[in-house]
């Protein structure tokens, strides 16, 4: 894929320039990396949801009985605590 820039000229004119053969090879290379670390960016974006899912209610379920926690509300964060634990893996 050829790539340019665009170059703002002393007059303010604007000219496209094509890339050298360094550049492309430079820009081939940062394309590469960020899509071999995709996998690790959407397994950290879903540690992320998963995080975000215990909130303060779900914690207080999660405790003990005569602390207005339930089993339901362990199995729950057991749960979750497992998927979390399978996306680090991931990484």
């Amino acid at each position: 894929m050829a790539r340019h820039s665009v170059v703002v000229g002393l007059d303010n004119v604007a000219a496209t320039v094509a890339f050298t053969a360094e550049q492309e090879a430079a820009a081939d290379a940062v394309e590469a990396a960020d899509l071999a670390a995709k996998p690790s960016r959407d397994a950290q974006d879903e540690i992320n949801r998963l995080e975000a899912e215990i909130t303060l209610r779900r914690q207080r379920e999660a405790g003990a009985d005569d602390a207005g926690g339930s089993q339901s509300g362990r199995d729950w964060m057991k749960a979750q605590e497992a998927k979390i634990a399978t996306e680090r893996g991931k990484l």
